[in-house]
Parts: structure tokens; sequence; C-alpha cells
């Protein structure tokens, strides 16, 4: 999880915490610890902020995971719900774009829902 928040990725990593098969491994608060780590850790999924403080952009750590972890999925969660920035996240590879202020809930069950799926096709079907 990427947000320059404390309160963010301490308020949305305990609700992660709450959704099935969600086990957040790390977080971070700017582009090179978001990097470090995604290259420490490889995830299934990012969850990222799309403005951090001072001149990083969560947009650069998108860029770095679909250049080099296309396999790794990418949900933005900003507070800044512009369809501008809405779209050039998911025109560079987002899988899904939230909006901190009022889809916490919808967040939390989109990467619920994309981790059981991705444990299911991993695992084969169920007998």
């Amino acid at each position: 999880m990427v947000d320059d928040s404390a309160a963010i990725r301490q308020s949305f990593g305990a609700l992660l915490a709450t959704a099935p098969g969600v086990d957040v491994v790390a977080y971070a608060d700017d582009v090179a610890s978001a990097i470090a780590s995604i290259r420490s850790h490889l995830p299934d999924m990012v969850v990222l902020d799309a403005r951090l403080r001072g001149r990083d952009q969560g947009i650069d750590v998108l860029h770095y995971v679909t250049q080099h972890h296309p396999g790794i999925k990418v949900i933005v969660f900003s507070q800044f719900n512009w369809a501008s920035m809405r779209k050039r996240h998911m025109d560079a590879g987002a899988l899904a774009y939230f909006d901190k202020g009022t889809e916490f809930q919808q967040a939390r069950d989109c990467i619920a829902d994309l981790s059981n799926a991705q444990s299911a096709r991993a695992f084969g079907p169920k007998r």
C-alpha cells in the first residue's frame, strides 16, 4: 500500500485486514520506498495514492509496475476524483480508481474480489 498519509495507511490497511484472502505485506509513503518494496515483496497487487508528498506522483509507481512487473495489479485510491486524473491512471494501466472520500468500502471489496479470483485461478476450481 502506497500512500503519503499515515492515517490513510493505518485506516485503510485495517479495513483491508478484514477482507478475506487479503494480506497487506508492506507500506510505503513515496515513490522510492514503493519501488523498493515492490522489488522486495513482489505483491499480487499495489494500492496506490495518485499524489504523494512533494514532487512524487503515484503514476510514477504505476509506470514502474507496468514496465517491470506487468502481472502486478494496481488499484488507485485517491482523494483526487477528477475525470482527467482517473483517465490518466486508467490509461496508464491501473485496474481501478477509487475516491478516498466516498469509496473506502468499494475499494476494499474490489481488492478482496481480485485477490480471491487470483487465488482461485492459482489453485484451480474447488472440488
